[in-house]
């Protein structure tokens, strides 16, 4: 059932490929242009690896007197992609569609002209050497990959959803509009709940990218980001959490909520290149007479410090000092590097700029006493005019400035990346690992000051979540 299962996936993607395929008389001929199969689709085609010394050595020797870049070769890594076995046959075989060797790749027409002998052996159904089975849900290797920029984000399908507890995104069709919703402000160094907000935007295309080498991996030059930020009111000491090994958080953000925008643009010359925005602007200040609930608050001790003083003008009594995230930005220069177009098996990413974050502290002052001398209810509000004895944390030595990213990602039989960035004195690690085929994965996020950590930041802060990809 399975082989019949098989057969007719190809057949049926063999004529969606080559729609003359009926008018010819050789499977070779209709999967010439292999490489155009949806990658989704080829990876249940039957596909090994050869590990016989002597035929490895054959191979790599026939791809090189057929004028094959010997730089490129690998005969440790030669992979065998073939149509389901036909057993209609008098000698039941296997079809060949695709040997790779190394980063260099040989098609059925290619095969049938420089390798007929040699396929022979290759295609035996009993298949009398040594080889390694690829199991149908591990993804295509690079030769089938297309190039992308983001793996959660891929611009090769007409829609993608991720979901993990960092963020979700959505493609919304084949139109280049994305919708995003995120916890956290990874670009200073907070992500998850240690930062206390979260936002959604929408991205949408301004710019399309007529280059035909780079219109697959970057299809527009420009995308503007633009949307709302919010702020997070779990994560405290004291409360429920769901994982108890996530450290409390430290950090808030102001009532008001936040205009979130960005852009980035890719350089027309040299799409790979650009130039990249972003900035978060709080939409209103921290004002005594904005009544806010305290118990959503997280408040630290200024020990060692002159505790704050309220101005006599200003009713109420201090309770608390809180942190409050306001403005943050970035300028960057970007660069998006592939080791190999034809190959995309290897990406990096390159950030460099500056960066921009501001901690105002505010007094947690009660508007209304309780009942009992010494108590005060939950109704109170922030002050910053009029207090002394707090401060404001801004960038004051050029390393406060700098932001610094780089990116790895490896597009291989198990796709995973990696990525390291500084950014306010902020060291943000984040990697992700396949777990089941190509739609759950595992990602971790760790951060930690370089500097010495300040009363409102989390020493050492790691998160990990599951990851759901689903591309249609």
């Amino acid at each position: 059932m399975k082989n019949l299962y098989l057969s007719i996936l190809a057949l049926v993607t063999l004529a969606v490929v080559s729609p003359t395929a009926q008018a010819q008389t050789s499977l070779d001929s209709a999967v010439a242009a292999l490489k155009t199969i949806d990658p989704e689709i080829l990876q249940y085609f039957p596909r090994w690896r050869i590990c016989e010394p002597d035929l490895q050595v054959q191979i790599r020797q026939t791809f090189a007197l057929m004028g094959y870049d010997k730089a490129k070769l690998d005969q440790q890594n030669i992979m065998i992609t073939c149509a389901p076995l036909r057993t209609d046959l008098a000698e039941p075989e296997y079809e060949l569609i695709l040997i790779e060797c190394g980063q260099e790749q040989m098609v059925a027409s290619e095969i049938a002209s420089y390798m007929k002998k040699l396929s022979y052996r290759i295609a035996d159904p009993k298949r009398p050497y040594c080889y390694q089975d690829i199991p149908p849900s591990e993804p295509p290797t690079a030769p089938q990959a297309a190039q992308i920029i983001d793996y959660f984000r891929p611009t090769n399908v007409n829609h993608a959803f991720t979901l993990s507890a960092f963020e979700q995104t959505l493609k919304i069709g084949n139109t280049g509009f994305w919708l995003n919703a995120s916890i956290g402000t990874d670009q200073v160094g907070y992500h998850y709940w240690s930062s206390g907000e979260g936002r959604v935007t929408l991205q949408r295309p301004l710019y399309q990218n007529v280059d035909p080498e780079s219109r697959g991996a970057i299809p527009y030059l420009i995308n503007a980001r633009f949307g709302f930020g919010y702020r997070l009111t779990g994560g405290l000491e004291g409360q429920n959490k769901l994982i108890d090994f996530i450290p409390n958080r430290l950090l808030n953000a102001g009532p008001g909520g936040k205009l979130v925008g960005g852009l980035d643009f890719h350089m027309p010359f040299h799409p790979a290149a650009g130039i990249g925005l972003n900035l978060e602007l709080p939409l209103s200040g921290i004002n005594v007479d904005t009544d806010i609930d305290r118990t959503t608050y997280a408040q630290f001790s200024v020990d060692g410090r002159r505790p704050p003083v309220l101005a006599p003008t200003i009713d109420g009594e201090i309770v608390g000092v809180a942190a409050v995230l306001r403005a943050t930005g970035q300028f960057t220069l970007f660069y998006n590097w592939w080791l190999d177009k034809k190959a995309p098996e290897n990406f990096f990413r390159l950030d460099f700029g500056i960066s921009y974050a501001e901690v105002r502290e505010a007094a947690v002052v009660s508007i209304d006493p309780g009942t009992f001398p010494g108590e005060f209810v939950n109704s109170s509000s922030l002050a910053v005019q009029g207090v002394t004895g707090i401060r404001t944390w801004r960038p004051t030595e050029i390393w406060d400035w700098l932001y610094a990213k780089i990116e790895y990602r490896n597009q291989n039989a198990f796709p995973f990346g990696a990525s390291f960035q500084f950014s306010n004195q902020i060291l943000l690690a984040r990697a992700y690992l396949p777990v089941i085929g190509d739609w759950l994965y595992v990602e971790g996020r760790y951060s930690t000051p370089i500097r010495g950590a300040r009363p409102f930041e989390v020493k050492n802060f790691f998160m990990i979540s599951p990851v759901l990809r689903l591309n249609f």
